[in-house]
């Protein structure tokens, strides 16, 4: 497979450092997002990520990984799962986690923002073992008892007592709802 240069430009323009701000995860997604504009052949990915994955590290992230011995890092995924360890160690994961479980809604954020901080909350800590109904359980809990009351009216129910597909869907659909009233307000 041939490596343009200005493919090796974009993915080393989004280098990773391993300094503490920098989110690993974030990183890694954009990654394989970058990769997967190159329109490989299905099963040539791993190979892919390996060759390029040096070129998106820089500073002591990079130094991280070409400390491995040769033949150490036999699979992406053991790589993937070295680089997590390295980079969003179990006390980052543990802090992570109590902002999920502690979220709450702030006196003036309007629905849709909500949903979005609790969302990105999520994505920053993929392995963080809240079931979809344990995320909906402290999400719906979280918000404003009014907010809470409105989901509830919009249910027909409490928003708890239907399936956690079904209320992710209706939290969208409000979310964007709520998003497009925040916006009209702001014209005003």
């Amino acid at each position: 497979m041939e490596m343009k240069p200005t493919f090796l430009s974009l993915i080393s323009a989004h280098q990773f450092a391993g300094v503490d701000h920098e989110d690993p995860y974030t990183h890694l997604s954009t990654f394989c997002e970058l990769c997967g504009t190159m329109g490989i052949l299905e099963g040539e990915e791993e190979a892919l990520y390996f060759r390029l994955f040096i070129f998106s590290l820089t500073g002591k992230a990079k130094a991280w990984l070409q400390s491995h011995p040769n033949q150490s890092l036999m699979s992406w995924s053991v790589v993937e799962e070295k680089f997590l360890n390295r980079f969003f160690p179990p006390s980052r994961n543990i802090s992570a986690k109590y902002d999920i479980s502690t979220f709450g809604q702030g006196p003036e954020e309007p629905f849709c923002e909500a949903w979005e901080r609790f969302k990105s909350l999520l994505i920053k800590c993929l392995n963080h073992g809240f079931e979809d109904v344990a995320q909906l359980s402290i999400f719906c809990n979280s918000l404003r008892p009014e907010t809470k009351m409105i989901m509830d009216v919009v249910v027909g129910r409490t928003m708890m007592s239907v399936d956690a597909e079904q209320a992710t869907r209706i939290i969208d659909a409000f979310a964007s709802t709520d998003h497009l009233a925040q916006h009209n307000r702001q014209l005003v």
